[in-house]
């Protein structure tokens, strides 16, 4: 089975006064089920490698504010969360996709809407000898 590997960055508030924050919310990830690896890469940013099958980036925020880590509140900190959430979960449903579905519903309605009888433009009189 392939495993779906996510790298991302969390940006954490308060790190650059007291870097033991970036720590310990490093070694709280660590022990989190689905997260591969932890790297501090700066006093206030986060490297996390996680499957997403078993985790999304949506529950790793939601757990780090639980606990009381604070995150970036700025707009591109904010866009990529967002940006991150919205791909994890088209990719933990495309499994639940059917596309056939899809496609036979668009031929019926396709099908129920287009006039039905005789569509053949010629007058009647020629459509008899042809």
């Amino acid at each position: 089975m392939i495993e779906k590997l996510k790298n991302r960055s969390i940006w954490l508030i308060g790190g650059r006064q007291d870097p033991a924050l970036t720590k310990s919310a490093a070694a709280l990830l660590r022990d989190v089920k689905g997260v591969m690896r932890v790297r501090i890469m700066a006093p206030n940013r986060l490297i996390v490698s996680y499957d997403v099958r078993q985790i999304t980036m949506q529950t790793i925020e939601d757990l780090l504010n639980e606990f009381g880590y604070r995150l970036n509140p700025g707009f591109y900190c904010r866009f990529l969360r967002t940006f991150c959430n919205y791909l994890e979960d088209i990719e933990c449903n495309e499994g639940r996709h059917d596309q056939a579905d899809c496609t036979r519903d668009a031929f019926i309605t396709r099908y129920l809407r287009r006039p039905h009888g005789c569509r053949d433009q010629r007058p009647h009189y020629l459509r008899r000898y042809l």
